[in-house]
């Protein structure tokens, strides 16, 4: 089974509900706690995994991604090191995973090299946030493709909807990124009446699944996207469980399960 059939029948699966995406970095804490975080995450209802690739200047995420980014780079955290983490990850994880790494990550290490490790290790899919739109060099999404990784297109608020389903279509994921807000990763999110007809638009546009991310932190943020989204993505909530866990002298994993939990909890408490 290639990455784009297992998000496919993941997102096909959900049953209506709106799905669930968390994010974290690889290598933070430490890679064994990045593993055991990323696997708490799924075992307590996420439904999909985005583990970022640490980066020194990443540019679209706000400061306690940043700084969880420094930290794992610091700790030694590596491309090599991270990849093999997954790889060991998905021998005990079902949850499709998601690579999320800056351009210039994959293009020191290789794109070809990355991509291969990504397959072999049986990973999902590769988010790539500082992408350019009309970037033809690097043919990231043609390559993808042939690995049978889907390629995630984001679509920021400014995107217009027939660029946004040209982007989508020249794509081989089941599903778009679309970013609720400009700017950078961490402030909460307002869901209004204007946005949540966006999200309708783009899905009705680009015919694919929508999940949408940037700045949702609570659970009434993610039943507000739902009819509307197939899916919500946490990033910085997440990431600052894990930072005040350590704080305390908690165990970040422990932190995350209690949160993803509360997250993924229907009203009715499901």
């Amino acid at each position: 089974m290639t990455g784009v059939d297992r998000i496919t029948r993941d997102f096909d699966g959900l049953g209506g509900r709106i799905g669930l995406m968390t994010h974290a970095v690889c290598g933070w804490p430490s890679m064994e706690a990045s593993r055991r975080i990323l696997l708490s995450a799924s075992r307590s209802g996420a439904d999909f995994l985005e583990a970022q690739l640490p980066f020194s200047e990443p540019s679209a995420d706000g400061p306690l991604i940043v700084k969880a980014n420094h930290e794992a780079l610091l700790a030694g955290s590596s491309t090599a090191a991270a990849l093999a983490m997954l790889a060991a990850l998905r021998r005990v994880c079902g949850t499709p995973i998601l690579v999320m790494s800056y351009l210039n990550t994959l293009v020191s290490r290789g794109i070809d090299s990355v991509l291969e490790q990504m397959s072999e290790a049986g990973l999902d899919g590769l988010i790539v946030p500082d992408y350019p739109d009309d970037e033809l060099e690097f043919e990231l999404a043609e390559k993808c493709e042939r690995s049978g990784i889907a390629f995630v297109p984001l679509i920021a608020p400014t995107t217009g909807l027939g660029r946004a389903a040209s982007l989508a279509s020249a794509s081989n994921s089941p599903f778009v990124y679309a970013v609720l807000r400009l700017g950078v990763t961490g402030r909460r999110t307002e869901l209004g009446v204007e946005g949540l007809a966006a999200l309708d638009a783009m899905r009705s546009r680009t015919g694919k699944k929508v999940a949408a991310g940037f700045g949702i932190a609570e659970r009434s943020q993610i039943e507000a996207l739902s009819g509307h989204a197939d899916c919500a993505i946490v990033g910085s909530a997440l990431v600052a469980r894990v930072d005040a866990a350590l704080a305390s002298g908690e165990d970040p994993a422990e932190a995350v399960a209690s949160f993803v939990a509360s997250l993924a909890r229907s009203p009715s408490g499901s």
